[in-house]
């Protein structure tokens, strides 16, 4: 080596991922609030309406790979809102290439990123 010269070389390694198209799926799941109180119930049905809440919940294998993808640094996880992850460096997933800075979004919407 010469003087000035570097010894590292800069080595590019392309990690792959992979998950059953079964498990990349979702659950709506919306949960009722009642008052347990039914006078006070009947009057917030009369005047409001019902009130609940609807959330959405991906299978399991589908969160242990968004967690593993989250501890390993390849995507930042938001917790606060849907579809807010984002790739923080590049992988493949199913023969699909995610770059830095897009988004890794939930299991439902990403079936229509894999398998359509």
């Amino acid at each position: 080596m010469g003087v000035g010269t570097s010894s590292f070389r800069h080595i590019k390694i392309d990690m792959k991922f992979t998950i059953e198209e079964e498990y990349v799926t979702s659950l709506t799941i919306r949960t009722e609030h009642t008052d347990p109180d039914p006078e006070k119930e009947l009057v917030k049905r009369l005047k409001y309406g019902p009130s609940f809440s609807i959330r959405s919940e991906d299978h399991p294998e589908f969160t242990k790979l968004r967690e593993q993808l989250g501890t390993e640094g390849f995507i930042q996880i938001q917790r606060g809102w849907w579809n807010g992850d984002r790739v923080l460096k590049p992988f493949t997933l199913n023969s699909k290439k995610f770059k830095k800075g897009e988004q890794f979004s939930c299991a439902s919407a990403m079936h229509y990123h894999l398998f359509k």
